[in-house]
Parts: structure tokens; C-alpha cells; sequence
């Protein structure tokens, strides 16, 4: 979290996923029973030195390490939180002044605090002692988290005793004295959740999670008849495929077997990157992130496989899931989420997966510098899809020098950073190998015309049109690029698009009103800017003084996407 995340957060006010509390010295008497709360519904993060209305107030220095140190234990003590938990707590400091921040994923179990159970609602935290309003959380938690159906009739000889040995000696290689490494396997079982009783009914036995685990490839086979997991090479046989691995095993294997063929049959290429004083494999720093979190994040009752697919210019996975909504996730809106949190906490023991949520900024973070001038792709739905561009794709100077002539811009006025900015705008992978640059703005359903136009119905007030009436593949021979302009875009289109293309640099009201040749000031203010702010395609550089005068307006990430042909 930077300091400008943790400013959005705090602007937005407590909810049912934010709590903020003061904390000069000490942890406040009720951090914890928001902890369980947010564990027991949906999630949420709590920032430690901020009032309720969102403001700052800071931890004293001197106690802020005693802080860290009596959180970490209360945690961990089943006396305060049962069952114990543990997450890392993060630190800011903004202007002199201190900041605590917890992120605390949904849990699969029920939590209690001085054996007080709460469930969050709203921005309340509130205690549930009521023996029905007991049984309706097992219920949504069960309902909810499918790793935890129990098999009354799975044993513990259906699952492989090798892959135990095979868990310990991985723990073993990051934490030589973790707990595991001198509990039997049932044991095992029950620390990690694998085991349990459901105190509604009161069944008790081995879970789904257990056997996807630790589960014999009959086991798996029996339990889940439809499961498996297909890598498929398509570089030169896009009908059929030029390599295939298809796995059907535990999800130990499934893991290790997935990576030792991103290695060394995908034909991915390989580049090492410095950061800090480390050597690192920026193909397996991306690579661990997408197949770890495939596995966490399915939903494995469903009958699709879970599948990736190598092309020469992307990777596309798809993945069964259980949508919280539907859409685009970035780095701006997503909320990190476990969808299997027994599983996802075995992996984290293993140090296959992070922090939850960082396999999406990591993926973000490497893939830019492993294929330069690319951004992932996240679309959450029945299917969450992941595409990652293999082949960046910017606009280069002849396509930017016809765009700033389509919409009718003076290329003379323009000053050097904000023609490199236009040239240096990524394209999306659907663009990427358009070399014909009439039909890169004017291929019908595929052009980046027709894609502002479908993206200007959905977003408020914008109101972007083309002329649908257009050929197919219109030539335009013998026009100049400002003729076409013309003819694909009405006048308050070409002035929303010259906008957000000047505003890749930041500009003041005036330069954007002397550039677009606009003679009123408010008017401008009225009919683009701010439909561009509402739509979050614009924002202020001074986010804080709105009225500043040396206010600037610069184009957003969500923008960049918009002029670019990206999801939005």
C-alpha cells in the first residue's frame, strides 16, 4: 500500500471492509473483535492511527514496535482469538505521522474473541450469541467455502503418506523448526483445517481440501470424476497443439509439475532481472504467481477444467470460479479474496504464495519488464480469465502522427514530452499486430474507433459516437488523416479524445483550452473535463486543493486503457 492508497482508502469512510481506530500507545480494547468480525463475513483491512471520519492521527514512535509485537501475540493466542491467526502488519508514515495497516482475509472457520463470536455488519462489529444467528454463520461458511465438505467416508488411507513426507521436506527447506515438521499426519490434518466438525450437524471428518491435497489420484478421481488441469502449447498448431501436459493429481504435484513444464517445455523464454542485489527469473516470479493462484482460487466442484494456453504473443488462462462480481479487476479496484483459504494457507507454509493479493501486483510489477510495454489482464466471472501479453505494443510515431491528425490536433504546438507520450501509448494485444493504420481506427467491430464507442455507452455522461454508417474496410484514398476525422467522429467525440491524448502529460485548464481551440473556460470545464473525472478517465495532480492555482489535469491509468483499446 502506498500513501496515496491509504489516502483513497480513508476517503471512502468505515464499511463493511474498512474499520479505522486510533492507537497513540496502545492496541484499542476493540481491535480484536473487528478482527473476527471481518474474519467471519466477508474480509476487510483495519488501519491502526486514524479516526472514524478517516483523518490521521498517528501512533506514538516510541510504541509502535511494542504495538506490532502485542498484536502478533494476541493472534496467535487461542485465549484471545480461537481459532489463532496470524497476518502481517504493515507500516506507512505520512507527514511525520505513523500508520498500522492489517489486511485480514475471509476465514473458512468461525472466529470468537474472548470467546465472543461477531459478525460484521455495515461498519458495526456485532456479537452473535443467538443460537440460530449461530447456525446461519456455519451454514454461510460451509455453503460458502466448498474445501470444507466433509466426506464422512473418506479415510485417512485414501490419501498418500508419501505426499505428507513430501510437505514436510518442502516446509522443511523454508522453516526448520516449523510446528509441522514433528506432529503426525493427522495432526496435520487438523492444525490446517482438514479435518474438522461442523458444529451445526455435528458431522466431523476429512474434507474435499484433504483429499485435493493429500488425496491418492483415485482418491481425486472418485470425488471429482471431471477435474484436471491442461497446459497447452500453441506456437505453430493453433487447431491442435504443438506440446500438452494434463494433470488429474494432487495439488502438490499439480503445482510442481505445472512449473517444471513452464521451465522446461513451454518454450516460454527465460530473462533474469536485478532488483536490489538479487538475481531473479522474472518467467518464474510471473509464472509461480499465475499457476499458484489458479490453484488457491478455483472453484474445484465445477466440471471445466482449469486451462492455459501458450500462444506466441499471450497466455490465456481460464479457471472455474465463484464470481464475487463480474468484470475487470485492477490494481485500483480489486479486493483480495481467498476463495479456498485452507488451501491457500498449505501453500503459504510451502512460500508458494504471499501475502493474499500480491500475485495480482507481482504479475503487475515483473511482467512489464519481463515483456516490456504490456499489462495483464484480470476479468473475474464463471470463468476468471488471466491473459498475459508476450508482445508489447505501443502506437510508434507514424500511427501517433496520424492520430493527432484524425482528431485534429496542431502537431507544432505540441512540446516534445507530450509527442513521446502519444507515441509511447500501449496498444492492446487485439491491436498489436494491426499494421494496416486505417484499419487500426476504422475496422468495424475491431478498430480502436469501434472500441471507444462501446466503452463511451457504458461510461456515464460521456456519450462517444462514431459514424456507424462506414464501409466494412473504408480506404479513404486520397484523404488526409484530418478528412477522416471528420468523418468518423462528431465534434465533442474529437474533443474528449484530444483531451485525454494531451492529458498523457500533465496540463492546465488553459494549455487544454488553447490546444483544442475551445473559447470558453467554464464550458470546458462543463462538457469534458468533468464527464472525463466522473468517468475517472481524468483526475486532479493536486488530488487534495481542487481550487489550487497550480492545479493540473492528467489522464488516469483506467484512461491509458480507454485510448488503448484495453477492458476497462
Amino acid at each position: 500500500m502506498t500513501i496515496e492508497d491509504l489516502h483513497k482508502i480513508l476517503s471512502k469512510g468505515e464499511s463493511l471492509h474498512l474499520e479505522f481506530k486510533e492507537a497513540r500507545i496502545k492496541v484499542p480494547n476493540n481491535f480484536y473483535d473487528t478482527v473476527v468480525s471481518f474474519l467471519n463475513r466477508e474480509g476487510g483491512t483495519i488501519i491502526l492511527g486514524a479516526n472514524d471520519d478517516g483523518v490521521i492521527t498517528g501512533i506514538d514512535k516510541t510504541a509502535v514496535d511494542q504495538l506490532k509485537k502485542d498484536i502478533v501475540t494476541a493472534l496467535n493466542n487461542k485465549d484471545v482469538i480461537n481459532p489463532p491467526v496470524n497476518f502481517p502488519i504493515y507500516q506507512l508514515e505520512d507527514k511525520g505521522l505513523i500508520v498500522l495497516y492489517v489486511k485480514i482475509p475471509v476465514s473458512s472457520h468461525i472466529h470468537s474473541h474472548d470467546g465472543i463470536i461477531y459478525d460484521r455488519e455495515n461498519d458495526s462489529d456485532i456479537r452473535i450469541e443467538d443460537d440460530s444467528r449461530i447456525s446461519e454463520l456455519y451454514f454461510r461458511k460451509r455453503n460458502h467455502f466448498t474445501e470444507n465438505e466433509i466426506f464422512p467416508y473418506l479415510q485417512i488411507e485414501d490419501l498418500d503418506n508419501n505426499l505428507f513426507d513430501k510437505a514436510r521436506s518442502i516446509i522443511r527447506s523454508v522453516n526448520a523448526s516449523h510446528p509441522w515438521l514433528t506432529i503426525n499426519n493427522m495432526e496435520i490434518l487438523r492444525s490446517s483445517g482438514y479435518y474438522r466438525k461442523d458444529i451445526r450437524t455435528g458431522e466431523e471428518g476429512l474434507t474435499l481440501a484433504s483429499a485435493l491435497v493429500f488425496g491418492k489420484d483415485l482418491t481425486i478421481q472418485n470425488i471429482l470424476p471431471a477435474y484436471k488441469f491442461d497446459i497447452l502449447v500453441k506456437l505453430n498448431d493453433l487447431d491442435r497443439w504443438d506440446d500438452k501436459l494434463t494433470l488429474r493429481t494432487n495439488l502438490i504435484d499439480t503445482y510442481l509439475q505445472a512449473m517444471d513444464f513452464i521451465k522446461n517445455r513451454s518454450r516460454l523464454p527465460d530473462m533474469f532481472y536485478l532488483e536490489g542485489d538479487q538475481r531473479k527469473d522474472l518467467r518464474e516470479l510471473i509464472f509461480r504467481e499465475i499457476i499458484a493462484n489458479a490453484i488457491v482460487h478455483r472453484e474445484y466442484t465445477s466440471a471445466y477444467p482449469t486451462t492455459m494456453i501458450i500462444y506466441k504473443n499471450r497466455v490465456e488462462i481460464t479457471n472455474p470460479n465463484k464470481p464475487l462480481f463480474r468484470g475487470l479487476l485492477t490494481l485500483d479496484s480489486f479486493n483480495p479474496y481467498a476463495k479456498n483459504p485452507n488451501i491457500r494457507k498449505f501453500f503459504s507454509e510451502f512460500s508458494w504464495v504471499d501475502e493474499i493479493g500480491s500475485g495480482v501486483r507481482n504479475v503487475y510489477k515483473y511482467l512489464n519488464i519481463y515483456s516490456s510495454g504490456t499489462k495483464p489482464l484480470f476479468i473475474e466471472d464463471n470463468q476468471f480469465k488471466t491473459v498475459i501479453p508476450l508482445v508489447g505494443s505501443v502506437l510508434g510515431e507514424e500511427r501517433a502522427a496520424a492520430f493527432i491528425e484524425l482528431v485534429g490536433l496542431n502537431r507544432t504546438k505540441l512540446d516534445s514530452e507530450t509527442l513521446e507520450s502519444i507515441e509511447s501509448l500501449n496498444l492492446a494485444p487485439d491491436y498489436a499486430e494491426m499494421n494496416d493504420t486505417n484499419a487500426l481506427f476504422f475496422a468495424k467491430d475491431r478498430s480502436l474507433g469501434w472500441s471507444w464507442s462501446k466503452k463511451g455507452v457504458e461510461l456515464e455522461n460521456l456519450r462517444i459516437k462514431i459514424n456507424n454508417e462506414l464501409p466494412e474496410n473504408p480506404s479513404f484514398e486520397g484523404w488526409s488523416w484530418a478528412e477522416k476525422g471528420v468523418e468518423l467522429f462528431d465534434k465533442r467525440t474529437m474533443n474528449l479524445i484530444k483531451i485525454l491524448l494531451l492529458c498523457l502529460t500533465p496540463k492546465n485548464i488553459e494549455d487544454i483550452q488553447n490546444l483544442i481551440e475551445f473559447n470558453s473556460r467554464n464550458k470546458l470545464r462543463e462538457i469534458y473535463i468533468n464527464p472525463l473525472r466522473v468517468a475517472c478517465l481524468l483526475e486532479y495532480t493536486i488530488k487534495d486543493k481542487p481550487n489550487s492555482s497550480n492545479q493540473k489535469y492528467v489522464i488516469t491509468e483506467k484512461g491509458k486503457d480507454f485510448l488503448g483499446g484495453f477492458d476497462l
